[in-house]
């Protein structure tokens, strides 16, 4: 089923200059002064590698070549990337470093696995083991944490023995240090109150199950991901929790603003799931998902501009806030690349199959 419309690339070209990806935009009008964000080029190199296979090569490879020529000024002399850059070209270290050189490890991961060119893919993977060697050990926050088990995880495809210790070391750290200490009864989650994109430590848990196949791995993935489906999908719709205020075991999650980089995490999160463990119910969840950019959601509010592809801010109170920022667009792409790549089911093969047989020998047709 095709849950949103047909991802444009438009946006995100119209906010990528000669530099890298600018970080925002007022409405849909790039603003010059705002400057580069380090994750949301890291964040768009991996769109990139992901859809390295369906999106036009030419525009692919451009937009590959300008992030990642950002990422690589930003460089640092330890293997990891440098945070913010202004409008003047300075650089800034401001925020989690740990966080932004995982955001950087997913992004190597990415294109290390793809089909963009194999140049770019040799220097990842030459970045890739400087930083796994320097910073892979440093992580001090679940998210963190969860950006590289999944970078660990999908280079697994390449190298099945891969850096199994980390991933298992990463894996441990979660459960022992963050789930089976925050979880009670009624809240099967790793920390003691929701965080913004917090979907991303279950989808890493998935990864390690993949790679490690402890079954105390898969049974703590796999209740953290059915607390999100019976917490956020209410009304016959995805809630995602909002961030103005907070969620706990002894509060109800706040409903505004919600985040499309909130969404995306749980689209990918049960896209995750689904392939893992082959229960399709997950996949249909994160259609449903997916229709909050399309609508669906409780405001009824399409969170995509037809106009330029692309998406708001934030759902609020009062609707969408208008702004087009570069990690808005990038969760709605991504999503779109999530629902892409989920496993084609054998039924709808056969459904598909049967519409064109009867297209083809329908008289009608071509008269």
């Amino acid at each position: 089923m095709n849950t949103m419309t047909s991802p444009r690339f438009d946006h995100l070209r119209r906010l990528t200059d000669s530099q890298g990806l600018l970080q925002v935009a007022r409405g849909d009008v790039p603003d010059r002064f705002s400057g580069y964000d380090a994750i949301d080029n890291a964040t768009a190199l991996r769109l990139c590698a992901i859809g390295s296979q369906t999106v036009e090569s030419d525009v692919s490879h451009l937009l590959t070549k300008k992030y990642f020529g950002f990422l690589s000024r930003g460089r640092r002399y330890d293997s990891g990337v440098r945070h913010h850059c202004d409008s003047t070209g300075g650089w800034t270290m401001q925020g989690d470093d740990a966080l932004v050189q995982s955001y950087l490890a997913r992004s190597l991961a990415a294109v290390i696995v793809s089909e963009l060119p194999i140049r770019v893919r040799l220097a990842a993977a030459d970045w890739w083991r400087m930083l796994l060697d320097e910073h892979a050990s440093r992580v001090e926050t679940p998210l963190a944490a969860a950006n590289w088990l999944i970078a660990i995880g999908q280079l697994r495809a390449a190298d099945p023995g891969r850096d199994l210790d980390r991933a298992e070391c990463l894996a441990h750290w979660l459960l022992e240090d963050w789930y089976y200490p925050n979880r009670t009864n009624g809240w099967e989650w790793y920390d003691a109150q929701w965080t913004p994109w917090a979907a991303t430590v279950p989808t890493a848990l998935w990864y390690a199950y993949h790679c490690l196949g402890e079954r105390r791995i898969f049974r703590v993935a796999q209740a953290m991901t059915q607390f999100v489906v019976d917490h956020l999908f209410r009304d016959g719709m995805l809630q995602p929790v909002g961030t103005q205020g907070t969620w706990s075991r002894n509060s109800n999650p706040p409903q505004y603003a919600q985040l499309p980089g909130e969404v995306y995490s749980i689209v990918e999160l049960l896209c995750t799931a689904e392939r893992i463990s082959g229960t399709m119910s997950y996949g249909d969840y994160a259609e449903l998902a997916a229709r909050w950019f399309d609508g669906h959601n409780s405001k009824g509010a399409v969170m995509v501009d037809p106009s330029t592809g692309g998406c708001y801010n934030a759902l609020t109170a009062d609707g969408p806030d208008r702004n087009q920022s570069a990690n808005a667009v990038l969760a709605c792409l991504l999503t779109h690349a999530a629902l892409a790549a989920r496993p084609v089911r054998v039924e709808e093969t056969i459904r598909s199959l049967r519409q064109e047989e009867y297209v083809y020998s329908d008289p009608s047709i071509g008269s």
